[in-house]
């Protein structure tokens, strides 16, 4: 045998079998790592969606609101036109100016409102996206080693042991 003593020989085949085992082990983790990266990007993928999908709820809620309101103003502007021109009280057409100046007001506090809820909504829009980048950001990279990453480990392990009995 090339004038390697069997111990040498052993404790080569043992150097050899550690660093592809520890290389083995180390793809493991990468490749656990990876699918904990992998499920980590779906669940903030789907909290983004649940995200959009209250936010949308809460922007149809906001238009229905608006409609309503919108809707009882006119009609309250309607009974108040009708029952000061029924009364007989004044001319018919300040009667009118004067509840349409009212009903102008309830219907700008109306629109201010929902233009509120509509910037409220887009900023937790925008908070959502950031909050999903965040999590997305916070995930490192993932090392996977590869065959020449064995070659150079099992390489210096055999130089470990044989290049010194030389």
């Amino acid at each position: 045998m090339c004038g390697v003593d069997p111990v040498t020989l052993a404790i080569g085949a043992l150097k050899v079998g550690t660093a592809v085992s520890g290389w083995q082990e180390q793809r493991q983790q990468a490749s656990n790592q990876a699918y904990a990266d992998y499920k980590t990007r779906a669940n903030a993928d789907q909290a983004y969606l649940n995200d959009l999908s209250k936010i949308e709820t809460e922007r149809g809620q906001a238009a229905r609101e608006k409609g309503t309101e919108e809707f009882r103003a006119k009609l309250k502007r309607m009974k108040d036109l009708a029952k000061a021109q029924n009364s007989g009280f004044g001319n018919a057409l300040r009667v009118a100016q004067d509840v349409g100046t009212v009903f102008d007001a309830d219907y700008n506090d109306i629109a201010f409102g929902f233009e509120s809820d509509m910037i409220t909504l887009n900023n937790q829009r925008t908070d959502a996206y950031a909050n999903m980048s965040r999590i997305y950001n916070n995930i490192a990279p993932v090392y996977m080693p590869n065959s020449t990453d064995l070659a150079l480990r099992v390489g210096n392990a055999a130089v470990d042991t044989y290049g010194t009995t030389t």
